[in-house]
């Protein structure tokens, strides 16, 4: 369960955005998952941003299907265009990226994720302590074999989100919104794409969708001492709806035949059921003010998040796999622990 939870949270790295000027730089340093290094510029009526993200090597396990991979690398750059209107302040935004990886295992076949293309744009509408954003995201992922020559599989995933915030007071801020995400997979394995004496299939095809509707509320309270700055997030996301239908058609080779069957088969399958799951999550905060350094500042901070999943997508038995049986009392306390520091010019 807990590396279902990584994969929650660690997904919302999509959502950054990346840049080539800037007054700030900082680095992000992930246990057990990784680095992240970001650059922004901000001015009147430009802002710029750039990330990268280093993803570790890195292994999960779900309902006795083990995934893993050698680590991999996510790159994204966002411009947003804010300008005056009267009293209200408008800003379009767009979203650019992109991402690779290194050779992986998907459980009964060998492949490696590639997300060649990362779009997205929105426009978020400004007024005193209210604002609105609503963005849309389009990813083209692939799964590639190992060599890195032959497409496996291909998916296209759709992101809708509608986002308000109220800067309640100095130190409370609140949000509400709604998302919808819709993935669209397809592909097939062979023995010649795959290209190891034991595979078992002489084809295996699938395809697939899933949408899912969802709704999701967080407040941010922040506090202040001399030297240092406090913060709290406490939210929750929940599924309101979710549609999935999946197809598989496969038969197996020669040799496997009298241990499997020589039939072709084909079945339809749903894969995914998350309606009513959810999350409940606080992320706790707490870094430097900015500190001086001639002409330049520095600020240090620490993130640790928290998470308690709810429902059956969650509360299947054999998603608790031998990894996370044996979680030490450290590896808990570590999980999503996150270091940053940030230089000001």
């Amino acid at each position: 369960m807990i590396n279902i939870i990584r994969k929650i949270f660690l997904s919302l790295a999509f959502f950054a955005g990346t840049a080539l000027a800037s007054n700030e730089a900082s680095a992000y340093f992930v246990y057990d998952y990784g680095k992240m290094y970001e650059v922004e510029h901000k001015s009147q009526n430009i802002d710029l941003s750039a990330r990268i993200l280093f993803q570790n090597p890195i292994f999960l396990s779900r309902n006795s299907i083990d995934i893993e991979n050698n680590g991999g690398k996510i790159a994204l750059v966002s411009a947003s265009f804010p300008f005056n209107i009267n009293s209200y302040v408008l800003e379009p935004a767009i979203l650019f990226g992109n991402g690779t990886w290194e050779k992986g295992d998907f459980d009964y076949f060998y492949g490696k994720p590639s997300l060649p293309l990362v779009f997205g744009f929105g426009m978020s509408f400004y007024r005193g302590s209210n604002s609105i954003t609503a963005n849309y995201i389009f990813c083209n992922g692939k799964i590639l074999n190992n060599q890195g020559d032959v497409e496996l599989f291909e998916s296209d995933f759709y992101i809708y989100n509608v986002l308000y915030r109220l800067n309640a007071s100095k130190n409370l801020n609140l949000y509400v919104g709604f998302a919808e995400l819709s993935i669209e997979a397809a592909g097939a394995l062979t023995a010649e794409n795959q290209g190891y004496f034991l595979f078992p299939y002489l084809f295996y095809e699938t395809s697939g969708r899933l949408d899912v509707k969802t709704v999701y509320g967080m407040a941010n309270l922040k506090a202040e001492s001399a030297l240092v700055e406090y913060g709290i997030d406490l939210g929750t996301l929940v599924a309101l709806s979710e549609r999935s239908t999946g197809n598989l058609h496969y038969k197996y080779r020669k040799k496997f035949a009298n241990f499997y069957g020589a039939e072709e088969i084909s079945r339809d399958f749903y894969p995914v059921h998350i309606k009513g799951s959810g999350i409940v999550f606080s992320i706790l905060s707490i870094q430097t003010k900015k500190i001086r350094v001639g002409k330049n500042y520095i600020q240090y901070g620490v993130k640790k998040p928290l998470a308690i999943p709810f429902g059956k997508f969650f509360s299947e038995s054999e998603d608790i796999d031998d990894t996370e049986r044996n979680m030490s009392i450290k590896d808990v306390l570590l999980w999503g622990l996150t270091t940053n520091m940030s230089i000001y010019f």
